[in-house]
């Protein structure tokens, strides 16, 4: 294992020996003409991101090309760079900024790569510990909707994902991968939920009181049934008291920010529903939590990850589920691009052990509600609805 270790420091030190500086890198590519002068303007500020660069202690910088950066100017009535400030150019810096010497074939392989990096403002970022944010880089897909033939995806906040278009240009001190757009900068989860297609959730979550714990909670994980399955257990959860609410909030809620490079096929982790706790089945490449299949996966939010479910999950769940072949992701709602954020709660930890599971098979429930190719329980079992 040592001699491993050694031989791979050996060789990463020996591929950027002859490499150029970050800014001699960038200042070569003419399609980075933009960016290289946002990192001349904030010489000192970027340097800090950047700093302490070593063979054994590298970074991956993800930069934006003319034509990302000249649309984002665009979309936001922006007439030129020098119009925006220090305090706002920073943090997109600090997101684009990476911890470890990442190359496109660690981004592709099975399963894709949760990657932190260096943006911890609590603004954007409410994560345990010292961590900062991150952003989920892997093989695109369809639904990502990148530029067609990109090899790459990588996906921020408010679900939103950029195409790598130029990889693995490697620096003295690091990575460098062109993106074709600016990462968007984490939400609160209750307004990434909204946005991705679970709206009328965060109205329920609303008439508990629990928004602000929603938000609050560094390192959660938020499970979302989609506007569509709510609105088909309106009838049961309309005359649900505000405790049962609250139950199936956390039901749906884990204290712990677990990605899909956390899960694997049969695991069970423990919910913030004390006692209660949901299976997790991946059937080609699709997510199953307690026989519900995820919408989305991997929303980053400012206090941990978010997944959109084409229904509600049951609280009793016999460990088979109804695999679907649609890949149609939720409708996505009209938000203002607003980067407010609240800041508060706390947390605890949760578990996860692995368990058996059968991944074929038939709904496990009696009377189960079809919802957009999902299945959830009605009755008593729409307790453990919502988040």
């Amino acid at each position: 294992m040592l001699s491993g270790r050694i031989t791979t420091a050996v060789l990463l030190a020996a591929s950027t020996t002859n490499a150029q500086s970050f800014f001699d890198t960038i200042s070569t590519q003419p399609d980075l003409s933009l960016f290289t002068s946002i990192v001349q303007a904030l010489n000192t500020s970027f340097s800090a991101l950047i700093q302490d660069f070593a063979p054994t202690n590298p970074r991956t910088v993800l930069v934006p090309n003319n034509r990302a950066i000249t649309t984002y100017l665009k979309d936001n009535n922006i007439n030129s760079i020098e119009d925006v400030g220090a305090d706002v150019v920073v943090p997109f810096l600090s997101y684009h900024v990476l911890l470890g010497n990442l190359t496109s074939a660690v981004f592709t392989q099975p399963g894709g790569n949760i990657a932190e990096t260096k943006l911890k403002a609590e603004e954007f970022s409410l994560l345990k510990g010292d961590a900062g944010q991150v952003v989920y880089a892997h093989k695109a897909e369809a639904l990502d909707q990148v530029a067609q033939g990109a090899a790459v995806a990588v996906k921020s906040g408010f679900g939103n994902s950029v195409a790598v278009v130029k990889a693995d240009v490697a620096f003295d001190e690091g990575q460098i991968h062109v993106v074709d757009g600016l990462l968007t900068l984490p939400r609160n989860c209750s307004k990434t939920i909204a946005h991705r297609g679970a709206a009328r959730l965060v109205t329920y979550i609303g008439r508990v009181g629990l928004l602000d714990a929603l938000d609050g909670t560094p390192g959660a994980t938020c499970f979302a049934p989609s506007d569509a399955a709510i609105a088909a257990a309106a009838p049961v959860l309309m005359n649900m008291t505000n405790e049962e609410l609250i139950d199936a909030i956390n039901f749906h809620t884990l204290l712990d920010a677990l990605y899909t490079t956390n899960l694997t096929d049969g695991m069970t982790v423990q919910t913030a529903l004390t006692g209660k706790s949901i299976t997790v089945n991946v059937v080609d490449g699709e997510y199953y939590f307690n026989g519900v299949r995820a919408l989305t996966k991997n929303d980053i939010v400012r206090n941990g990850v978010s997944y959109i479910l084409d229904g509600i999950m049951p609280i009793d769940f016999n460990g088979t589920i109804n695999a679907v072949t649609s890949t149609s992701p939720p409708s996505t709602s009209t938000m203002a691009t607003s980067t407010a954020m609240s800041t508060g709660g706390a947390s605890s930890s949760a578990s996860a052990t692995t368990s058996a599971a059968t991944t074929t098979g038939t709904p496990n429930a009696a009377g189960a509600i079809r919802v957009g190719g999902g299945a959830f329980a009605a009755g008593l079992v729409a307790l453990a609805a919502l988040v």
